[in-house]
């Protein structure tokens, strides 16, 4: 079954399902920005109460205003086509809805839906489903922000071949990033992608 990396949503064609998900070399680059920011971020130090300086009576907090749902979207007869083959167990569809519930597109945007949707697919040997959830995990997007589960479902999708997972898990070994830095784990990692012709693992590689 042909793997096609794409960024936009796309469905089955002609009846070949297609695999769906974000990998444009901007696209990792940015999450292992984000990677970075997340674990180099420090606590900060608790600050001592300060006294009350002023005599004004202290206002009331204006309640907190629930953040604006996600317009509703008329589901498209190709994601109910998705809805149908997700429930009954396809895979690729579970990944596919997934995107399209991230993205909103053709269906109302559920982050949270969506990320249950890449773990469920993940689970059962999906390699685009597990990348996605990791990048949903450093995106906090439909889950809590958590390194350690990004990096979990980075690996996971390393493991089952994703060539864009090896290099980002390579690059975090190489850099440090929620790992401890190993020149060889990041090689080994690289290596692999590379051998995929990942361009950017090929690249770090002869750095």
């Amino acid at each position: 079954m042909k793997k096609i990396v794409v960024s936009i949503f796309l469905l089955s064609v002609v009846g070949a399902a297609v695999y769906c998900y974000m990998s444009y070399p901007e696209e990792v680059q940015n999450l292992l920005k984000k990677a970075q920011s997340f674990v180099s971020a420090a606590p900060q130090e608790p600050q001592a109460a300060q006294p009350a300086v002023s005599q004004q009576p202290a206002q009331p907090a204006a309640p907190a205003q629930p953040e604006p749902a996600a317009p509703a979207v008329e589901v498209s007869e190709e994601v109910r086509a998705l809805q149908s083959a997700a429930e009954g167990g396809d895979v690729m569809a579970q990944c596919n809805l997934g995107l399209a519930l991230e993205q909103g597109s053709g269906i109302t945007a559920d982050a949270a839906k969506a990320a249950e949707l890449y773990r469920k697919a993940a689970e059962q040997g999906n390699a685009a489903a597990a990348f996605n959830l990791a990048r949903c995990y450093v995106n906090g997007s439909g889950v809590e922000l958590s390194v350690e589960q990004f990096l979990t479902w980075c690996r996971k999708a390393a493991e089952l071949g994703d060539a864009d997972a090896m290099y980002t898990l390579g690059m975090c070994y190489k850099k440090g990033l929620g790992v401890q830095m190993s020149a060889e784990e990041a090689s080994a990692w690289l290596r692999k992608a590379a051998e995929l012709k990942h361009e950017q693992a090929a690249a770090a590689l002869a750095e």
